[in-house]
């Protein structure tokens, strides 16, 4: 485009010259006519009519002939010096009168600022100066005072350079100017093209040729938009030439087909340029490539479409909530409560959601403030809501898996599970996403199972408390029977059905220690634990073997533990008792060994059994399973062992090889410091 603009300036350059021509014609002309009235000077007129023909014809030579084209600016230099011997000869015809040598003097020096180089300005001074002096010399017309005139024609060639100098350092830095333009328009990151009035393009730069694939030649001359061919947005394309025709600049996308045929996401950005007369000569067209944009907008528009059918479509309660006024995250926590409740508005719900309270449609919940929403949902109280928002504020707006009790429209009472996340941008709060799961359903179950256990723990314990009591009556008639009795046989029965009551009444003893063990932490207290190990050793020394038993014992008499003791004591117990059970009949040893922690104890509890064949291993925990089918426990007591540590936050292990013994491990945490 720049070259137009060289053009340009050739333009103005070439009309300002025929203007010069032509003018001087004219006043030549009548300047002739008017010598020819003042004084009959017939041969000033002949010359005068003479030099006009001349610049007259280089006039119309300069439209016609190309020689004359690429030459005016010399030619019109050759006129000026004709014109200024016309009138050094019309001064001497007048006698070199005074009143002729000033407006002499004053063209010479106007005319010799129309030269674009000093040296041709001196010569043009140096020239007519030299040949009227020559002139004055030969016609004895010379006075001393035309040394003063002459001096200043002599002088006004150094003006002129000045004036000159000025200009060619003017035409520098429109020459700078231009480069950096130029430098510009071709690493801009954008194409541009200049398009002509006929919507021919006459300039592009290299993006636009990176753009199209296309190079300057196989562009300029052609029109803009045979690259649109068969592309769906050519519509918008055409409205935008319109618009540029009519002299409005604009804006538009639209598609262009490259030199590889590939369709190309554009966007138009032009304005109309105009000439000196106000006339539209064409328009200056940016095009920037935004395929890569159109893209992201697809993938965008994609992704948007699934976030809409994952919120439409979950099984959850999804909300957005806004800030009409961003919170800062830096006030004081009421304040931010304040503003929480009455700037929040939901602007974005699911279905799910709404159906949650009773209503139908999302759109009754759009628009309803944060207030009047946590109002709800926290059954009309406003302290349950400040403190909601004060944990929510105080966690760093976040709320994790938060149960809530809660009203829906119909008056019916909801369980929910919030999860809300708040988002903070440039230190404040913005919006809030949340998740609100239904629980109504899993709350009633898990109340009604609370009931079940409580009633089967009711059962356990009142039944077994009301067995003992005939289990009593018969082990007393029992021993009565055996008193009296003197057959051997029938103290045999006696002695079987004795031992049928009392492991009966085993069982019925570790049917209420789980009932105990069920209810979870009732008391805590310090516990010693070797004193506690010693006190279950001689509440078992009545079982059978426990003579031969050889005990390893390494608990310090120190080491204690804050704990519910009904609980602890049923673990020990049922690990000490189970060791004496499933130990080695004929050479039994238990090893009872308590470490403490930094959370407070490790036990374990080691026999030399039969141990634990591998296909039973996953069972033992079980209730009512017995690893042997000889054993004579009720197989309740390592299930009581697992539901104490259960109840105790603690764990239990075990390790063991079959025939080479079992090891049962339980660490017990400290329930309070």
């Amino acid at each position: 485009m720049y070259s137009d603009f060289r053009e340009s300036l050739r333009n103005i350059e070439m009309k300002n010259l025929r203007i010069l021509n032509v003018a001087a014609a004219l006043i030549i002309s009548v300047l002739g006519f008017v010598f020819q009235i003042a004084y009959h000077d017939g041969d000033i007129l002949v010359t005068g009519i003479f030099v006009s023909i001349i610049l007259t014809s280089n006039y119309f030579f300069s439209f016609y002939s190309k020689l004359y084209k690429d030459h005016f600016q010399n030619i019109s230099n050759a006129s000026i010096f004709l014109i200024h011997f016309w009138v050094v000869y019309v001064a001497y015809m007048r006698q070199f009168d005074v009143a002729f040598l000033l407006p002499v003097a004053l063209s010479i020096f106007i005319f010799s600022l129309a030269f674009d180089r000093f040296y041709k300005s001196l010569f043009f001074i140096f020239t007519i100066t030299s040949a009227m002096l020559a002139m004055m010399w030969f016609s004895h017309h010379w006075q001393v005072d035309y040394t003063i005139a002459v001096i200043t024609l002599y002088s006004g060639a150094f003006v002129s350079n000045i004036i000159l100098r000025r200009k060619k350092e003017y035409h520098r830095e429109i020459d700078k100017r231009e480069k950096q333009y130029a430098s510009l328009v071709e690493n801009m990151n954008d194409g541009l093209i200049y398009i002509s009035a006929s919507e021919e393009v006459r300039f592009v730069n290299e993006e636009f040729c990176r753009i199209t694939g296309y190079n300057r030649d196989e562009l300029v001359g052609k029109a803009l938009f045979v690259l649109n061919r068969n592309c769906s947005e050519y519509e918008a394309a055409k409205q935008f030439l319109e618009e540029l025709r009519k002299g409005n600049s604009g804006r538009c996308e639209s598609t262009i087909v490259t030199k590889n045929n590939e369709e190309v996401w554009i966007q138009l950005s032009g304005s109309p340029i105009y000439d000196d007369e106000q006339e539209q000569t064409g328009s200056m067209v940016v095009f920037t490539d935004i395929s890569d944009l159109k893209t992201i907008q697809d993938q965008l528009k994609k992704r948007e479409e699934g976030y809409r059918t994952f919120i439409d479509q979950s099984a959850v309660g999804i909300w957005r909530a806004e800030y009409k006024q961003p919170i800062d995250v830096n006030m004081p926590v009421n304040e931010q409560i304040e503003l929480l409740l009455n700037t929040g508005k939901i602007s974005e719900a699911n279905d799910f959601m709404a159906k949650m309270y009773g209503y139908l449609k999302s759109d009754e919940l759009i628009g309803r403030r944060i207030r009047d929403f946590y109002y709800l949902e926290n059954n009309f109280d406003e302290e349950k809501t400040r403190d909601f928002l004060t944990s929510f504020i105080s966690n760093n707006y976040r709320i994790s898996n938060a149960e809530s009790k809660e009203m829906d429209r119909a008056g019916n009472i909801r369980y929910i599970l919030n999860n809300n996340i708040g988002i903070v941008e440039n230190g404040f709060l913005v919006r809030t996403w949340g998740v609100q799961t239904d629980i109504t359903d899993r709350k009633k179950t898990e109340h009604e199972l609370m009931e079940s256990n409580q009633e089967l723990d009711t059962f356990f314990y009142k039944a077994s408390h009301d067995l003992k009591g005939p289990l009593a009556s018969i082990l007393g008639i029992v021993n009565l029977a055996r008193l009296e009795n003197k057959e051997k046989v029938i103290e045999k029965y006696f002695s079987m059905i004795d031992t049928s009551v009392r492991r009966l009444d085993r069982t019925l003893m570790d049917l209420i220690e789980l009932a105990r063990t069920r209810k979870g932490v009732s008391k805590l207290s310090k516990i010693y634990v070797r004193a506690l190990v010693d006190e279950i050793l001689q509440s078992l020394s009545h079982t059978e073997n426990y003579p031969r038993i050889k005990f390893e014992i390494e608990v310090d008499g120190s080491i204690g533990i804050m704990a519910d003791k009904v609980l602890v004591l049923s673990v020990f117990q049922n690990l000490i008792h189970n060791a004496i059970n499933y130990g080695n009949k004929e050479n039994p040893s238990i090893k009872i060994r308590v470490d403490g922690t930094d959370s407070g104890i490790k036990l374990e509890v080691t026999d030399n059994g039969k141990g634990i064949a591998d296909h039973v291993k996953h069972r033992v925990f079980e209730m009512f399973y017995r690893g042997h089918p000889d054993s004579s426990g009720s197989g309740l007591g390592l299930f009581i062992v697992k539901n104490a540590i259960e109840k105790l936050k603690g764990k239990v292990w075990f390790d063991s090889e079959d025939g080479k013994g079992a090891s049962f491990y339980a660490e017990i945490p400290n329930a309070a410091p």
